[in-house]
């Protein structure tokens, strides 16, 4: 659904495009994960209860991503604002480890 794996810009603003396959492919897993949950929480804040337990059920990624399309009319900019916001994060405690 996010497409990171696909999204060069990203995997180089956040310095792995160039990583070892394996290395890159277990932070993207990672990266993912942590965006697929804060999509649950931006989610809970703006779907009904019968909502909330429609999308839940879904289990198919191109299912879920149909129906937020088709029920949360700002999904995309959401996903987009969620990645940004990983995005900035990975940077900041980059620069506080690496300096």
């Amino acid at each position: 659904m996010f497409g990171i794996a696909d999204n060069t810009e990203f995997l180089t603003a956040i310095g792995i495009a160039d990583a070892p396959e394996d290395t890159k492919a277990k932070l993207i897993a990672e990266i993912e994960d942590l965006a697929q949950k804060k999509l649950v929480v931006a989610l809970s804040e703006r779907l009904t209860e019968v909502q909330a337990e429609e999308f839940g059920a879904i289990t198919d990624e191109k299912q879920a991503y149909d129906w937020l399309m088709a029920n949360v009319p700002d999904s995309q900019d959401l996903v987009t604002n969620i990645l940004t916001d990983i995005k900035n994060d990975i940077l900041t405690h980059k620069t506080a480890v690496v300096g």
